[in-house]
């Protein structure tokens, strides 16, 4: 087989043949050669239906022209597939407006060694503006499926992304992520970095992601189908996620990112993680709005207080988000510590409304305000909370401060007052408990039950003010 290119209509033509398809056509030298000929002469490449096996292909100032590239195949019937170990399958270098839509790129589980985010197909210098890539299909990549790095711009529409370490990886660029179907991805799903904490504006939008392990191992790192760290101003949006080892969602020393509207069905940790675990990686002005989770070991977790060499996370608005289905998930992993997840709807510790959100069928309590020492400005009002063994626990350390519990409505709760009874440690209405470091378990007062605030009207007690609520069992 070789490959024949013509020029028909404006257009570079090329096809796979055995033998010339006939008058006009000539022969290239590679699939290279007629990436380098179509932008010489300022002309989309059309692919025709075949397989084309390749080496690394490089789009570079430095070839074609420096011009761009428009490289185009009818969806579904053409395949550029890698034959061998190489740095990538695509990269384009400093090039803007290119231009890539409906090809099949194979990486063939073949080795990638280049440096860098590595990655089959990669889009990467200031100068990689303006690029586009849809309608298209990464697959068997031993790295990440498409790669935005260094400075780069542009849009990722429409793809599917499967059998690859990550799916997407933007890194230190500013990108568009729509519309992308990912599955059985070892690592992660989507992720948005940047190399110190700044303002990006990236969008991930409309996603479907199913199917994320974290082969790479560690207690968080992997395992997610969406992960963004450091970079700020990031939107996600309205995507559907299911079946994540980790995270559904995790948001890692970031500000002003919002997360709405997604739906995130059966994450084994925290379906949607907003954290700041690093001393000086602070994450804050984040917003998690009328997401739906179902089926989680945690529900929505807004966690690190600035203690124990953590950072902060602060300034966190949990809105109007349904949680249900909430399970006490073992995890084995090596590190990860307690080894079962809480099974709590809603946990925050620094500076966070909770308000409007809907929560049922949890295993531990539905909010959780403060883990001991670390609950600092907190309030939970007008939540309606169904059928959870225990509704809002609440921090009574001698450190907690300004913690509000206000409008929420709780009922099917476990109404227990013996202190023996097993399931004593996940009951009630409205009380104060404690993380054992295993558990958050209900306080007692002496021999007694603690006071359940369930049916107060109004009362200070210490830095909690709490009332008109209503509870019934």
């Amino acid at each position: 087989m070789a490959i024949y290119q013509k020029s028909l209509d404006d257009t570079l033509v090329a096809i796979n043949a055995a033998s010339s398809p006939g008058t006009g056509w000539s022969l290239a030298a590679n699939l290279q050669a007629v990436l380098n000929a179509a932008r010489t002469a300022n002309m989309p490449l059309f692919l025709r239906a075949g397989t084309y096996s390749t080496g690394a292909l490089d789009v570079t100032a430095a070839t074609g022209g420096g011009k761009p590239l428009e490289l185009i195949a009818e969806p579904g019937t053409v395949t550029i597939s890698l034959s061998g170990s190489a740095l990538h399958l695509l990269q384009v270098d400093g090039v803007a407006d290119v231009t890539i839509r409906g090809i099949i790129f194979n990486g063939n589980n073949q080795a990638l060694t280049g440096s860098g985010t590595r990655g089959l197909v990669r889009f990467i210098n200031a100068g990689a503006s303006n690029f586009s890539i849809e309608n298209s299909a990464v697959l068997n990549s031993t790295a990440a499926g498409i790669v935005a790095e260094g400075g780069s711009k542009g849009r990722i529409a429409n793809n599917r992304v499967s059998a690859s370490v990550t799916g997407i990886f933007a890194n230190d660029s500013v990108v568009d992520i729509e519309g992308n179907h990912l599955s059985t991805l070892g690592d992660n799903g989507i992720a948005v970095w940047t190399s110190s904490i700044a303002a990006n504006g990236s969008i991930v939008r409309n996603n479907t992601i199913d199917n994320v392990n974290n082969a790479s191992g560690g207690t968080g790192q992997y395992g997610n189908a969406i992960l963004v760290f450091r970079a700020g101003n990031v939107k996600v949006a309205e995507n559907t996620i299911s079946n994540v080892r980790y995270s559904a969602i995790r948001l890692n020393a970031t500000s002003n990112t919002t997360v709405v509207n997604n739906y995130c069905k059966t994450s084994r940790e925290v379906a949607i993680f907003v954290e700041a675990p690093t001393s000086g990686l602070n994450t804050n002005g984040c917003v998690i709005a009328d997401n739906v989770i179902d089926g989680a070991g945690c529900g929505i977790s807004i966690a690190n207080a600035g203690l124990y060499s953590d950072g902060i996370t602060s300034l966190t608005v949990v809105s109007g988000n349904i949680v249900r289905n909430i399970t006490k998930n073992a995890i084995p992993d090596p590190g990860y510590t307690p080894p079962t997840t809480t099974g709590g709807g809603i946990g925050v510790e620094h500076s966070t409304n909770v308000t409007g959100n809907l929560i049922t069928a949890t295993q531990g309590a539905a909010i959780t305000l403060g883990t001991n020492d670390a609950a600092i400005n907190l309030a939970a009002v007008g939540n309606t909370i169904v059928s959870c063994p225990m509704g809002i626990g609440y921090s009574a350390d001698g450190s907690a401060r300004s913690l509000l519990i206000s409008s929420n409505l709780v009922r099917g709760f476990r109404n227990i007052t013996n202190i023996a009874d097993p399931l004593y440690p996940v009951s009630g209405a409205i009380v104060s408990l404690s993380f054992n470091g295993t558990t958050y378990d209900r306080d007692t007062n002496g021999a007694s039950a603690n006071t359940d605030y369930g049916i107060s009207s109004q009362t200070s007690v210490g830095n909690l003010t709490v009332g008109m609520n209503r509870a019934n069992v």
